[in-house]
């Protein structure tokens, strides 16, 4: 099934009625009560983790006796240690789920439907991000801190030292980073860890071009990994990609001088100015690159979602979707989108956070609203392709294996994952 015939519609709801946010605002208190409750994410920038730990501290005071125990794990085998804890019935209360991943989620048995909770409610969301949760009829998760998607971050001096423009083609880009790779640092950084980050990194190429996850035997998909390893073959990459992640390993790359590009996300921006680099003055934004002109930037949708694991008592799970659903209130939800980086989760929200936002976010807006929800797209079968995806990408980079043949065997291993 073609991806992109599936794009979800809800994203070109920006202009819909505004909506008061002011500030991080307070948690309903409730009975005063004595538990422990625990989360599990993979959250690492500044950002990120300076919002959560502000939210939780607040939701602390509004509950007394009420505690909330936070913990990161790597994302590279984050999806799997879900898996085994769910296997082991050991989840943690609360369980942050990257949101491609929540379907999977969902069919270990192990997570309770959210709208089985006294005060669940479905409306006012974008319809793809409302509905990554969906499942016969019940929604099973909500929004963290909204939704996101990714561009091509490029360091402006460098750029101005070579005399070069940032690119919008491939033809462009692959010249801008031979040109920028010298002795001190590579003109692009990728991403190539065996994990899904490295499919969404790939996938704007791919489905840009005009290709899919269920025809990756395609000339759209081998013209598209054809880049990716010619960045590796003529020196303008490092092989080392094979290691890193998006965060925070490919764009520290960037950060510190290594490489000149760098396709990232927004969630960035607190490492960068924390690193004292600026939209600017340090680094630009452009959309992804396409193949040829006239080609229209196809993204993925990114973002995480909170669920309530069958976990713990009774008391424990409704105050875990207590904590859940106060992320959802406006103000809250105007806080975490900005502190975080990603886009408000709802139409009203939204509408507010662009037009306080700044412009290193146009790039990001515009993409967003062609964004493709990848867990809507095909539910649990896309972590297996994505599986197949990345392998076939890693395989190629590395050598073990060219081109048209990793992309054909990842091919039949789709084929076979659609038929299951």
């Amino acid at each position: 099934m073609n991806p992109l015939e599936k794009r979800h519609r809800g994203l070109a709801a920006f202009a819909a009625a505004t909506v008061a946010v002011v500030g991080l605002s307070q948690v309903t208190a409730s009975a005063s009560t004595s538990m422990t409750l625990t989360e599990i994410d993979y959250f690492s920038t500044v950002g990120q983790l300076k919002a959560l730990s502000a939210y939780v501290k607040q939701f602390e005071a509004a509950n007394p006796g009420v505690k909330v125990v936070l913990s990161h794990s790597p994302f590279g085998t984050y999806d799997t240690k879900l898996l085994t804890d769910a296997s082991a019935r050991d989840l943690p209360n609360i369980v942050m789920v990257d949101n491609p991943f929540v379907p999977d989620m969902i069919a270990t048995g192990e997570m309770l439907p959210l709208s089985s909770f006294k005060g669940f409610s479905a409306k006012g969301y974008f319809k793809g991000i409302i509905d990554e949760g969906l499942f016969n009829g019940k929604y099973y998760a909500l929004p963290v801190a909204g939704s996101n998607s990714i561009a091509l971050f490029y360091n402006i001096a460098m750029f101005k030292a070579a005399h070069l423009s940032p690119p919008t083609t491939w033809a462009q880009m692959r010249a801008d980073a031979k040109k920028l790779t010298t002795k001190s640092h590579y003109g692009i950084a990728l991403t190539a860890e065996p994990a899904e980050d490295t499919t969404w990194q790939w996938e704007p190429f791919l489905w840009s071009n005009g290709g899919s996850l269920a025809n990756l035997s395609g000339k759209p998909a081998q013209q598209a990994l054809d880049l990716w390893v010619n960045f590796i073959k003529d020196g303008s990459a490092s092989k080392a990609c094979l290691n890193w992640s998006q965060s925070p390993d490919a764009i520290d790359q960037f950060i510190h001088g290594k490489a000149a590009m760098e396709v990232n996300g927004p969630w960035n921006f607190s490492n960068l100015n924390a690193a004292g680099w600026y939209y600017g003055k340090q680094f630009g934004l452009v959309p992804v690159p396409v193949r040829v002109p006239g080609q229209k930037v196809v993204a993925p949708l990114g973002g995480e979602d909170y669920m309530v694991s069958n976990s713990g008592t009774k008391a424990e799970q409704e105050m875990s979707f207590k904590f859940i659903q106060g992320l959802q209130k406006p103000s809250e939800e105007l806080y975490m989108a900005k502190v975080f980086g990603y886009m408000p989760p709802k139409p009203s929200v939204a509408k507010v956070f662009i037009k306080q936002a700044g412009p290193e976010w146009k790039v990001f807006v515009n993409e967003t609203l062609n964004a493709i929800p990848r867990a809507n797209v095909l539910g649990v079968k896309y972590a297996k392709m994505s599986q197949a995806t990345w392998t076939a990408i890693d395989s190629a980079i590395a050598g073990t294996a060219s081109v048209k043949s990793a992309l054909d065997t990842a091919a039949s291993q789709i084929k076979t994952i659609l038929k299951g």
